[in-house]
């Protein structure tokens, strides 16, 4: 499975040029717009020209010129003046500041224009003053409510202009982003895919080839990972195969084996026989024992299951020291236990979980020299049961320590005493994980011993008891 092909095809540098053309356009065309309203509202009378209020004063000239006093109503709305003496160039009257009487003189006195800006400065000789008028060159509303209400129209007009270029730059930028976006999220896509291990899916392609070529070479990258999986699922099954045939095949020529042996029990022996007899009964014992853990092995992952009930804690622990003190056997080891615990159960498969603690102190034991002792500490509360079987041995070396649940590692090899071949630790930490728990490996800060931990989740009595449960196959 891959990406589906689209029949056009752009690139980035493409698309960018597409945006900065539309974005340029779309400026264009605000622009020419808030022009073409300009002159509509002008021509409707709704917005009065930039240079409306000076046509009014040359309109009124004659009147300024020929009245005895100049007066406010006189002039067009937000004009100013200041009437100056002919001969003096003094100031009579007037509304305007001094900065504006300045520039008034100086035109009176021919040393200044008439235009500053936006604003224009209209000299009427009158027979005996000088009368200067000051305008500004800006449209205005028509309306007095608008002009008392808004700034001028130029103003307000550039700040809806503004207003629109914002506006119009954030949607086009989000129609490109948007595709941006998108194509971004097919590489989003794929790669969680990959890492949820979904090997198997499809995905469009964005038409950008900077992107598809990204997303292709995922994809490319998803193949191969999906092809060494395969394979490496090929191989662990045949693997597994390979021991199940292996186990099964051993456990033909054990079966004669113990089988004579048994015979040569019961006849009549001298002690060295017996002897000898009960080596070869004990040695077919033990390989028995691994050909039961191989096959237990090889099943592992497939049809495993568990078939949990609740245990009462204590209980347990009593079989499991009985059956502790039995594997020591006549060896010179001291069993030191340490139980904490409340009355609580613990959901769990009794025999797997049994067999696999089991496995972990038989370990212990066979590593832990003679003379010297091994502990058993166990603590429960509501919540969690740990165990911590700790020996008197050589202790793990840091490659054991991230090793030696690993299926028939034995490189380790002061931890491997002789009969040991790497199952026990790996069958052990599957049937923990199948409970929910985990297993932990380390040394002995004190001792040095080797120290495995073992956490998991139990139910108090005062809770109710969670029914019997069977998990399938795993």
């Amino acid at each position: 499975m891959g990406i589906k092909l689209h029949t056009r095809k752009t690139t980035l540098r493409r698309e960018l040029f597409k945006y900065l053309i539309s974005l340029g356009l779309s400026f264009v065309l605000i622009i020419g717009l808030y022009l073409a309203l300009t002159t509509f509202a002008i021509s409707a009378g709704w917005v009065f020209p930039a240079n409306y209020s000076e046509q009014l004063i040359k309109q009124g000239e004659s009147i300024i010129r020929e009245a005895p006093t100049v007066r406010e109503d006189m002039l067009p709305l937000g004009s100013k003046y200041v009437v100056l003496d002919k001969q003096t160039h003094a100031v009579l009257y007037g509304n305007m500041d001094d900065a504006e009487i300045k520039l008034a003189s100086q035109l009176v006195n021919g040393r200044s224009p008439a235009y500053y800006g936006q604003t224009v400065y209209t000299l009427i000789d009158r027979p005996n003053d000088y009368c200067v008028l000051q305008s500004d060159l800006r449209p205005q509303f028509s309306s007095p409510y608008l002009r008392s209400h808004l700034p001028n129209y130029e103003l307000t007009g550039n700040v809806l202009l503004g207003l629109s270029i914002v506006i119009i730059s954030f949607l086009v930028t989000t129609i490109f982003a948007r595709r941006f976006q998108n194509s971004l999220k097919t590489l989003t896509r794929i790669t969680r895919h990959i890492q949820n291990q979904n090997l198997d899916f499809a995905e469009k392609k964005s038409g950008i080839k900077e992107f598809d070529d990204v997303a292709q070479a995922l994809l490319e990258m998803k193949d191969a990972l999906q092809q060494s999986l395969e394979t490496q699922w090929k191989m662990e099954q045949t693997k597994q195969e390979q021991i199940a045939a292996l186990a099964h095949d051993i456990k033909i020529p054990v079966t004669i084996i113990r089988g004579n042996a048994e015979l040569l029990s019961l006849s009549e022996q001298n002690q060295e026989q017996d002897m000898y007899t009960r080596y070869i009964l004990n040695a077919s014992d033990k390989i028995d024992q691994h050909v039961r853990m191989l096959i237990m092995m090889s099943r592992t992952g497939s049809s495993l299951t568990l078939n949990k009930e609740n245990i009462v804690i204590q209980d347990w622990l009593n079989e499991l020291l009985s059956d502790t003190r039995a594997y020591a056997g006549c060896k010179h080891i001291a069993i030191e236990q340490q139980a904490q615990c409340i009355d609580s159960v613990v959901p769990l498969d009794k025999q797997l979980f049994h067999r696999a603690l089991m496995n972990i102190i038989a370990n212990a034991l066979d590593h832990t020299p003679e003379g010297a002792s091994m502990h058993i500490h166990i603590h429960c509360d509501r919540h969690r049961l740990t165990i911590v079987i700790t020996d008197s041995g050589p202790g793990f070396t840091p490659e054991a320590l991230e090793k030696a649940t690993e299926l028939f590692y034995r490189g380790d090899k002061g931890r491997n005493a002789d009969g040991h071949y790497g199952m026990g630790l790996t069958f052990a930490e599957y049937v923990i994980k199948l409970h929910h728990g985990s297993l932990q490996l380390q040394n002995d800060l004190k001792g040095g011993g080797g120290q495995v931990t073992i956490r998991l989740p139990v139910i108090s009595e005062d809770t109710q008891p969670a029914p019997a449960v069977d998990d399938g196959g795993v």
